[in-house]
């Protein structure tokens, strides 16, 4: 019995380990498809972003870790980023900049907005702990094609992040 569940427990860290150096390492066709994506989709999606922050902050995206494996033949669909990442960055950038005070306050304290994806930390759907507003930095860390439904939770945890801040 003790030796199943080692055998279960040392199956389950390789299967982790694998699923970790799989996402920082996309393959070809993720490359592809995420490129496509930062080139077609991306930069109406920022033009949003930043139409309803009220200033063009800068939007740096980690495109290589929300390349994940296989999913590549998602990746222009609403569900995969869209919904997920950058329709509550809108949202929330509206909701905080819907008068001068919050326009004026993202202005002056927000520099730029960073959006990854890394497995580590907190479960995907703890939108709360996976967002976090320090010097300047709006860093969004929403796994891709997950819970697209939360797109008010997800913008409830940036407005929160930023909102305490501002």
């Amino acid at each position: 019995m003790r030796r199943t569940l080692t055998a279960y427990t040392l199956t389950a860290l390789v299967a982790f380990t694998s699923m970790a150096v799989a996402q920082t390492s996309p393959g070809l066709a993720e490359r592809r498809a995420i490129a496509a994506f930062e080139k077609d989709n991306f930069p109406p999606l920022q033009k949003s972003v930043q139409t309803a922050a009220g200033f063009e902050v800068p939007i740096k995206v980690d495109w290589n870790s929300l390349a994940l494996p296989g999913d590549d033949k998602y990746y222009g669909q609403d569900d995969y980023l869209v919904k997920t990442v950058f329709t509550p960055l809108e949202n929330a950038m509206k909701d905080i900049a819907r008068d001068e005070m919050g326009k004026q306050a993202l202005r002056e304290k927000l520099k730029t907005i960073t959006v990854h994806y890394t497995e580590a930390g907190s479960p995907a759907s703890a939108y709360k702990e996976r967002v976090k507003f320090e010097a300047g930095t709006l860093d969004v860390n929403f796994r891709p094609f997950t819970n697209s439904a939360d797109v008010d939770d997800r913008t409830k945890a940036i407005v929160d992040a930023l909102g305490a801040a501002l």
